[in-house]
């Protein structure tokens, strides 16, 4: 791997963490901090996988994600939640899509 590659991978996982410890109102940046905790929470292959490439453990980055204060919904992002689940249930990445098992 590139270092270029390693620092846009350590940049994208930056980003993840900086995105779940937001505290404002903003309803689009509410919704990156539920997706940003969502992949990191999640056991996401993806974010296991940059964390592999820049030799770091998921859990190190889980571990510090459960123990910012920032991390936790507001309650001014609480009225903010519903819109904002509903609409990611909507999309693709988090519909159900096990069609195998309906008969």
């Amino acid at each position: 791997m590139l270092k270029g590659e390693e620092g846009f991978i350590s940049a994208i996982l930056t980003q993840a963490v900086e995105d779940a410890k937001y505290i404002g109102n903003n309803k689009q940046d509410v919704k990156h901090k539920i997706e940003a905790i969502n992949w990191i929470m999640g056991n996401d292959p993806q974010f296991n996988y940059y964390c592999k490439v820049i030799n770091i453990e998921p859990s190190y980055i889980k571990n510090k994600i459960k123990t910012y204060n920032d991390t936790r919904i507001t309650s001014q992002q609480k009225v903010l939640l519903k819109p904002i689940v509903e609409s990611m249930l909507k999309q693709n990445n988090y519909k159900e899509t096990n069609d195998a098992t309906r008969i």
